[in-house]
């Protein structure tokens, strides 16, 4: 089919006025989008496609092919302009335009027919080639209207007809988040398990790809035993590890020797040495420097944290760490709890620190390894005139360890090291930003609790807890309820009762029995599969069946958090209520207003844009750089939510949502700190939207310079959902021996590359999308010249409209191509709430969306709700 539509493109002989814009000075990209809004079709349609909206599966049968109109006022019209092409003389793409059945709703043609509403929609067909048989504005507008009006009934007529589900398994994102809300913890829990495979249009949700083998089933149910056995204890309270680095100490410890390298803090020479990490007491002026320190396990119990400052802090100026040796005694498992009682030493507001956490070892001269073991940086908040107690959290089973631990033998050598960085933004040099602590205390494993909570939510407080086959029951139902989120009965319980009781023989405890149980209930297919398979109430009064309440909970869940309903989703589908439409809308707000939907910006924006290919790059060496990188779509994309923009602003906002790393690769000056946040912009910085993050542009280069045809193709898949086919076989390479091409520019050698009859209609296609990227390089970074030549980064599309760079292409997009924006982005965002790939049947529910999106001003949260309140999101 792809074949048949680059034909159509290629060869149809025919043409059509240059775009208007084209002789046009050119208007501002504010400009563009007004002008590109009061042009929709979507926002002014026939009045007969409104009516056509508004209609129900259960209307198919009133629908009728209008194939009269077509025989009297169109099918003369499309001859006219394609037979010469695509008739009996001559069917390129084995289209004869004459023969094209035009009744949508029972003929086999649709697919075609779709083809061409597509390219006659984009202007792209019939290419200006030859005047003569022209396609006229009246003309293409009743082609366009009547395509449009058929497609819309023959898509509710078909999904009347077909069955469509969402059945499929949790990612393997969704099952680490669901177990890490059940359980109660905050590490990562599936690992182990294997990548997913990607959708041709990007998402790992898609129901399509997303089974299980009997080997995947024995995967899920060790990590959920691993899991569990995580959030539960069993036996006494274990004694814990415990270190306590006390400044004053160190300090004594340090200049009580012979050589005393000590200095007076307000001395003149000591000035260099103050910039580099050092023991400084605030009562005598004593201060020495310090980077290493050997901490013993204590003896005895801790007693409370101090709350009195101490006189001797240990200073930390920029990029400064301290390295503490822990020896060979954290245990194997367990939270290891790092707490500092520490504050900054200045409080500008443009300034910024925070601790950073390493973990390594150091075996022998050819064997160590470190690893970042925070996922974020500790922020530092306090000031040294009121410090603060800071904790950080690890769990040692997950991180990296040193395998020489346990032995008896001092070689290979059997100590770790937790590194304390510095990372900060100083650049004060009067008063320089320093982090000052007064005292470091660890211990592991922690508990805040005993049992910790997360064992009390699965081991509940009982009456019957000394009647074991009692208390099994309670524990099982109200795991289980939690689990499956649903109502539990009695036959849903009873096999997990018995297979407890098979177990509790090998076991010494109840609890660690029950374990096994929860773990197998864990890998059951009600918790890893997402099933619609109960009857709504509401079913025997609607011609369609809707998913009931508690799948609806969960489908909700899954699309804004990437997890389980939480307590109060659950008991309002419990009472019945959840499909309200207003109760509906608050609980959206508050999913959205709730730490979790975090998850859905990372998600959907790393699918939608394709961003796991930051992966495969290493020519970005600055890691800080990486992280901002890789982060800026996902919080463009929350700035938009957050704010209930415009989706337009993917095209082009004129602000940037940048941390001070990111701005200054950008060059964007007065933009201070980690945090993310809109940063206004003019047209100089060339940046705004997606489409120039230099995510986008570094994924889509070659290492060492830009790509224009992965650009094209990522233009084409991505933002325009218009994607290429695939290249045909045995196409020539571009050969980098040959003196010629060597000698020509990037877009030179695309031409000569694109001139070859094999590789015309595609390439014809997809590089002047690529092209107008030319000015951003492969860590996209802005440029004016190559090689000390002008980049050139103009193109023209197949449709004869020129784009002159990146305004020049978003100038066009606002202007012409805003409505197949829209359609794409609610295309997009159904397939991932969904977790299921559109088909025809869904045509008439998606274009119903992308028009009352337009209606809404575009606006992001808007098509959440509008999402999330349609039908297409109710049935199953």
């Amino acid at each position: 089919m792809k074949l048949l539509y680059f034909c159509l493109l290629a060869i149809c002989c025919a043409s059509v006025a240059p775009s208007a814009l084209a002789d046009e000075p050119a208007i501002t990209l504010q400009a563009a989008r007004a002008l590109g809004r009061a042009n929709s079709n979507l926002l002014n349609p026939p009045a007969k496609q409104q009516t056509e909206a508004t209609a129900r599966p259960d209307q198919a049968e009133l629908y009728q092919a209008n194939v009269t109109f077509y025989h009297q006022s169109l099918k003369q019209v499309l001859i006219k302009s394609c037979l010469s092409c695509h008739g009996p003389d001559e069917a390129e793409g084995r289209l004869r335009i004459d023969q094209l059945d035009p009744d949508l709703i029972s003929g086999k043609n649709v697919s075609q027919w779709r083809e061409i509403y597509h390219v006659l929609s984009n202007s792209e067909m019939p290419p200006e080639d030859e005047p003569e048989v022209a396609l006229a504005d009246q003309d293409r507008a009743k082609i366009i209207d009547w395509l449009s009006e058929e497609m819309r009934k023959a898509s509710v007529v078909r999904r009347s007809q077909q069955t469509r589900s969402s059945f499929r398994r949790l990612t393997k994102y969704e099952y680490n988040y669901a177990i890490q809300d059940l359980l109660g913890l905050s590490y990562e829990i599936a690992e182990p398990l294997p990548p997913e495979t990607v959708s041709e249009e990007g998402f790992k949700n898609n129901s399509d790809l997303l089974q299980m083998s009997t080997m995947q089933f024995e995967s899920y149910r060790a990590i959920g035993l691993k899991a569990l056995r995580r959030a539960t204890v069993m036996g006494p309270r274990p004694e814990p590890v415990q270190y306590r680095i006390v400044m004053q100490d160190e300090l004594t410890r340090l200049t009580s020797g012979k050589e005393d390298q000590s200095f007076q803090y307000d001395d003149e020479s000591a000035k260099g040495k103050k910039s580099r990490q050092h023991l400084y007491n605030r009562q005598t002026g004593q201060a020495i420097q310090f980077s290493n320190a050997k901490a013993n396990p204590l003896k005895e119990p801790m007693t409370k944290d101090q709350d009195e400052s101490d006189p001797v802090v240990l200073v930390m100026p920029r990029n400064n760490e301290l390295k503490l040796n822990l020896d060979r005694f954290l245990p194997d498992e367990g939270i290891m709890r790092v707490s500092m009682r520490t504050g900054r030493s200045t409080n500008h507001p443009d300034e910024f620190a925070a601790l950073r956490f390493v973990f390594s070892a150091h075996t022998s001269n050819n064997a160590n390894f470190s690893q970042t073991i925070s996922r974020q940086d500790l922020p530092i908040t306090a000031t040294i005139d009121s410090p603060e107690t800071v904790h950080f959290d690890i769990e040692l089973g997950e991180i990296q360890r040193n395998p020489f631990r346990k032995l008896t033998t001092t070689f290979p050598r059997r100590d770790e090291f937790l590194h304390i960085r510095n990372v900060s933004n100083a650049h004060r040099r009067d008063q320089p930003l320093q982090v000052w602590m007064e005292s470091i205390e660890i211990t592991a494993p922690f508990y805040e609790q005993w049992p910790p909570k997360s064992h009390q939510d699965i081991f509940i407080a009982s009456k019957h807890q000394d009647n074991e086959d009692h208390y099994a029951v309670e524990v099982l139902t109200h795991f289980l309820t939690r689990l499956w989120q649903r109502p539990v009965h009695e036959s849903d319980v009873t096999p997990y009762v018995k297979l407890f009781k098979t177990f509790r023989t090998d076991f010494e405890s109840f609890e660690g029995a029950m374990v096994e149980v929860l773990a197998t209930a864990m890998a059951s297919p009600e918790f890893l599969y997402v099933i619609q398979k109960q009857e709504s109430p509401r079913a025997a009064d609607d011609a369609e069946r809707r998913i009931n309440d508690f799948e609806l909970a969960k489908r909700l869940s899954l699309f804004l958090w990437s997890s389980l309903p939480d307590e109060q989703l659950y008991d309002l589908a419990n009472r019945g209520t959840l499909s309200d439409p207003e109760v509906l809308g608050k609980q959206v707000d508050r999913m959205l207003a709730d730490p979790r939907a975090k998850r859905f910006a990372t998600h959907f924006v790393t699918q939608w844009l394709g961003l796991d290919g930051l992966d495969s790059i290493t020519h970005i060496k600055d890691a800080d750089l990486a992280e901002a990188i890789r982060r800026e779509p996902i919080e463009l994309f929350r700035e938009v939510l957050n704010q209930n923009h415009s989706v337009m602003d993917f095209l082009h906002a004129d602000y940037a949502v940048v941390n001070e790393r990111l701005a200054a690769h950008y060059r964007i000056p007065n933009v201070r700190g980690p945090d993310f946040r809109p940063v206004a912009i003019d047209q100089r910085v060339q940046r705004g939207g997606v489409m120039t993050c230099a995510a986008v542009l570094a994924m889509n280069s070659d290492g060492k310079d830009s790509h224009p045809l992965k650009r094209g193709v990522w233009m084409l898949e991505r933002i325009l959902h218009d994607p290429p086919p695939p290249p045909p076989p045995n196409v020539p390479e571009v050969d980098l021996t040959d003196p010629r091409i060597l000698q020509m520019t990037l877009k030179e050698r695309i031409a000569d590359h694109r001139n070859k009859p094999a590789c015309f209609s595609c390439h014809a296609r997809i590089d002047p999308w690529g092209i107008a990227f030319e000015n951003y390089d492969a860590m996209g970074s802005f440029r004016t010249k190559i090689k000390n030549a002008p980049v050139d980064a103009s193109a023209q599309l197949f449709n004869k409209q020129t784009l002159d760079g990146v305004d020049g292409l978003k100038r066009y997009l606002l202007t012409e191509r805003q409505d197949q924006f829209a359609r794409a982005m609610v295309h997009k965002m159904a397939t991932y709430a969904l977790g299921r790939p559109m088909s025809f049947g869904d045509h008439a529910d998606l274009e119903t969306l992308t028009q009352k999106l337009r209606q809404n001003d575009d606006q992001l949260r808007d098509l959440v709700h509008l999402i999330t309140e349609s039908d297409l999101f109710h049935s199953p």
